[in-house]
């Protein structure tokens, strides 16, 4: 099932299946490693309405609530 990320729970680990941003928010988010295929872990959840943190690539990455909706994913069927 494909959910956007802000569904995700810290802790849970998913795959990136598309990206709906346009424009420079698709490019900066692809240089973040937002893409396709890619496996990232939700580490923290802030308030609501405020920052979400991603393990991506080996960094930590922090993203405002309207672009992590711009994400979609995949429950990581290993369940790591």
């Amino acid at each position: 099932m494909v959910l956007p990320l802000s569904q995700i729970e810290v802790g849970e680990t998913v795959r990136v299946v598309w990206v709906a941003s346009e424009g420079h928010m698709a490019d900066r988010l692809a240089g973040l490693g937002f893409v396709p295929e890619e496996e990232i872990s939700c580490v923290l959840k802030g308030p609501a309405g405020g920052l979400r943190a991603y393990q991506v690539r080996g960094s930590v990455i922090a993203l405002r609530e309207e672009n992590i909706g711009e994400i979609f994913v995949q429950v990581n069927p290993s369940g790591r």
